[in-house]
């Protein structure tokens, strides 16, 4: 039914409640759907349709009506320039007809029109537009006479309007964009990390380091919760992404919750969740990280700073699976992994009554130790050449270190261990100001470090170096250990080489490297098969 105001004021309304349905929503084909309705309701039209083009073929297809049965919406298909609709996608301009049956383009293609009994039938036609390009069709009758006495008037309003719905779809179209581009990246993300943390990624040529690697392999399939202890900057949480990456579940979420980080006060509820109005601040309900981890991982990082009364509901949810988020009684059930780590004692911390004996067992049901970079050195040089090619990559750079300096980074205790050697390593590469690093440039804690105090004797013959570009040595640069050990990784390599055949891929599960490491380092170390050169002499 039409509304009784005045003609103009009708308009300005249909203008404004179209508006504002189209910017309260995101979902489009339903705000489009009610815009229609509101037409109807406001200016008493019998049917309306919004026609586009399909991007493929550019046949212009009714997408959207009001008034018209889905039979008759499916048969009004137009190409460019066909009948009405076609000519007013291909011109762009309005066509307002006051009795479409005496007009020979109208193709009645949906049949509703022969219900008419013989009453006029106004027909208006505008361009969906934005700027100058044409998006779609707008159409809209009138059955009767009287229909066709604000003909102008109700062109002139759908001609905005449909400058409105251009300015939806095109908004719409945007933000599909945006979001396909999300999706992209965070797939890209995904595979980045899913590269980075697996197992075989992670540096660790030592005995220590290897039995880390095939613990991991050895829990990964499993659901049992894992409690990784060691000094802070050993990698834990790497190892905890490796674990689950390697797991079933390494198509659902891995949450990190840092719970030395939060106060008891926010902790809980960072961990559960909580109910609107469960505490001040609370405006909204909130899941928590166990609910975000549903169907993964969740990792717990330095479990020893988790206050005592947290510790209980912890000790349900690994034994139930089960909690309630603050301020509610429901109770929520959730299928999660538990990876915990710390850096304490936690057996010293049950002792002195911070820490609850029975939250430790339950914890600690496969217990994995990684160890200190001080007590594998053989992993020192390794991390050093990781680091360099990561960070000279990303700053654009090519620094290589001295012989000097890497004697000396293999002395060093590293107290602070592989995050400590990062930092390092990053540090050198941004500030160096030339090709290769000597001790001087060295933070001074670690350039000033006396070589009696080093943490153990020299590293022995199992050692494997990894190669380097030779440098000549700067001031105060009179250790033999780095040249020794590059000339032992090069003779282990050939001794590995020989004993295969030089087959590359062999004598790389022989050393524990990859077919890429191998080549990497024979290039280095200039090793070539006597079989290459024999067929090169030949030549």
């Amino acid at each position: 039914m039409a509304d009784k105001r005045s003609p103009e004021k009708a308009e300005i309304s249909a203008i404004y409640e179209v508006g504002k349905i189209l910017t309260s929503t995101q979902n489009l084909p339903r705000a489009l759907g009610t815009s229609l309705r509101t037409l109807q309701s406001i200016l008493g039209f019998d049917r309306s349709a919004i026609l586009l083009p399909d991007a493929a073929t550019r046949e212009i297809r009714m997408e959207v009506s009001a008034g018209y049965t889905p039979e008759e919406r499916g048969r009004a298909r137009y190409v460019w320039g066909e009948g009405i609709v076609g000519k007013t996608m291909k011109s762009g301009s309005p066509i307002a007809i006051p009795d479409v049956r005496q007009e020979p383009s109208f193709l009645d293609k949906t049949r509703a029109h022969g219900k008419t009994r013989g009453e006029a039938l106004s027909y208006i036609s505008v361009p969906i537009k934005i700027g100058a390009e044409t998006l779609g069709v707008l159409t809209a009758e009138r059955i009767g006479r009287a229909g066709t006495q604000s003909l102008e008037g109700d062109a002139r309003t759908l001609t905005v309007v449909g400058c409105l719905i251009g300015q939806a779809l095109k908004l719409h179209a945007a933000i599909g964009r945006l979001q396909e581009e999300f999706q992209r990246q965070r797939q890209e993300f995904d595979k980045t990390i899913r590269k980075t943390y697996r197992i075989e990624n992670i540096v660790g040529q030592s005995k220590r380091m290897q039995e880390v690697f095939a613990s991991v392999l050895s829990v990964a399939p499993s659901r049992a919760t894992v409690l990784l202890r060691g000094e802070s900057g050993t990698g834990k949480e790497r190892v905890a992404r490796a674990i689950h990456l390697a797991s079933p579940r390494a198509e659902d979420p891995f949450v990190t919750v840092n719970c030395a980080s939060l106060p008891e006060t926010l902790l809980e509820s960072e961990l559960f969740g909580h109910k609107r109005g469960a505490f001040t601040g609370a405006i909204e309900e909130r899941k928590g990280r166990f609910e975000q981890a549903a169907g993964g991982t969740i990792f717990l990082d330095e479990v020893g700073d988790i206050p005592l009364s947290t510790q209980v509901k912890l000790l349900r949810v690994l034994q139930e699976k089960k909690f309630e988020r603050l301020g509610e009684n429901r109770t929520v059930s959730v299928d999660v992994r538990i990876i915990a780590a710390t850096n304490a004692n936690l057996e010293k911390l049950i002792e002195e009554g911070r820490f609850r004996e029975d939250f430790f067992y339950r914890l600690n049901v496969i217990p994995l130790y990684l160890p200190p970079l001080r007590d594998r050195r053989e992993d020192i040089i390794p991390l050093t050449e990781h680091f360099l090619e990561r960070f000279n990559k990303e700053h654009g750079k090519n620094v290589s270190f001295s012989p000097g300096v890497l004697d000396l980074l293999m002395e060093y205790r590293w107290p602070g261990n592989v995050r400590e050697l990062e930092n390092l390593v990053e540090r050198a590469v941004v500030l160096a100001k030339s090709s290769v690093v000597h001790i001087p440039d060295l933070p001074r804690p670690v350039r000033t470090f006396p070589a009696q105090e080093s943490a153990g004797p020299p590293p022995g013959p199992g050692i494997s170096a990894t190669t380097f570009h030779a440098s000549p040595g700067g001031p105060n640069e009179s250790r033999p250990g780095a040249e020794y050990l590059l000339g032992m990784e090069k003779e282990e390599l050939r001794k590995a080489l020989e004993s295969t055949g030089w087959v590359i891929a062999r004598a790389a599960r022989l050393l524990g490297w990859t077919p890429r490491q191998v080549a990497y380092k024979m290039k280095k170390h200039s090793l070539a098969s006597p079989w290459k050169n024999q067929k090169q002499g030949r030549s």
